[in-house]
């Protein structure tokens, strides 16, 4: 099975959107979309980082400028962001907070 264009994947990952926002899916139905929708965005992604790749060695061989780094933000942002020393840290969440019982 070969792997879908760049362009065949964003059409997917549409629909895949589409579908979620619909709000007419069961809890199960959703999360299996979700993960679907987070695995077609990595390799949306990564083929991307491999054409950006691609154009810069060309450019790089024509002793041009490189193409600047895309606008996302990073895949893995630091799960807490720095806090200035005037910020005291939040307080702790009480540990029965989600339970269900």
């Amino acid at each position: 099975m070969s792997r879908p264009t760049f362009e065949r994947a964003i059409t997917e990952l549409e629909r895949t959107i589409e579908k979620l926002e619909s709000e007419d899916l069961d809890l199960e139905t959703s999360i299996k979309d979700f993960e679907k929708g987070i695995k077609i965005r990595n390799y949306c992604k990564k083929k991307l980082e491999e054409a950006t790749l691609r154009m810069n060695l060309l450019l790089e061989d024509q002793k041009m400028s490189p193409l600047s780094p895309p606008l996302n933000p990073p895949l893995n942002p630091p799960l807490s962001p720095p806090q200035s020393p005037r910020q005291s840290p939040p307080p702790d969440l009480p540990s029965n907070l989600f339970d269900l019982d």
